[in-house]
């Protein structure tokens, strides 16, 4: 019982690491956008994480499916609902241009 209990209180701590009320300026870019929003949870992932930060799968390489997943979020990772339009699109195309599947 203690043990099923230090993992909820794991757990809760790591999802409260990664803010869902964040909102971009207008004119942040998208590294920006990931660098306030993404990366306290997602880091890089290869030997020059300057240059790439993430994998993706290969059949969900595309903007649609970013906005989507950030919209929305998963059983791990919470949504972004205040990440649209003109900042969605930036910070879609940033992931895109750093993904190591491109």
């Amino acid at each position: 019982m203690q043990r099923k209990n230090l993992s909820l209180i794991i757990l809760s701590l790591s999802l409260g690491s990664c803010s869902d009320d964040y909102t971009p300026r207008e004119s942040s870019s998208g590294k920006t956008i990931y660098l306030e929003a993404c990366a306290s949870c997602h880091s890089g992932e290869s030997a020059n994480p300057k240059l790439y930060y993430w994998s993706i799968n290969s059949k969900n390489i595309n903007a649609r499916y970013i906005a989507h997943k950030v919209n929305a979020g998963s059983l791990t990772m919470p949504s972004f609902p205040s990440i649209q339009g003109k900042s969605m699109r930036k910070l879609s195309e940033f992931v895109l241009q750093h993904n190591l599947k491109k």
